[in-house]
């Protein structure tokens, strides 16, 4: 099983060092919502263990990603789904080399708009966590056989 808490250190890093930001709070979620807003990217684990993580943003962080990361601002739904999953990559790849545990992870598949439901696994194990910012939050959730 992989430590959750490995990629939320690995969260808190890109979002402090390449997005310039820092989270005012965060929380454990034991019930995840039913409906995801902005752009949900998820990433697929294989190897030592198997699992997906998932990173759900908020609209306005990211437009702050976008300008931090020097990604073209432009109101293309490619754009905003181009970003997360490139924090989503940066996360996991800065995960992995905290971990004794070796994976593969695929490349980033991402999911934009309002109201929208994810699908886990029947019997996954998931783990979540909400980080508020001053103007958005993001949840980030680890999903386990």
């Amino acid at each position: 099983m992989l430590d959750f808490e490995v990629f939320t250190a690995a969260f808190r890093h890109v979002f402090s060092d390449f997005v310039s930001l820092k989270e005012l709070t965060s929380e454990s979620i034991d019930v995840l919502p039913e409906k995801y807003q902005s752009v949900t990217a998820r990433i697929d684990l294989s190897g030592d263990a198997r699992a997906t993580l998932w990173l759900n943003v908020g609209h306005p962080g990211v437009v702050i990603a976008m300008k931090k990361l020097n990604i073209p601002n432009a109101d293309e739904d490619r754009m905003f789904m181009d970003t997360v999953g490139e924090l989503l990559n940066i996360i996991v790849g800065s995960a992995q080399r905290n971990t004794p545990c070796r994976y593969d992870f695929s490349l980033p598949r991402c999911y934009k708009g309002e109201a929208y439901p994810l699908r886990f696994a029947e019997n996954a194990r998931t783990e979540a966590r909400r980080f508020i910012f001053e103007e958005f939050e993001t949840i980030l959730i680890l999903e386990q056989a």
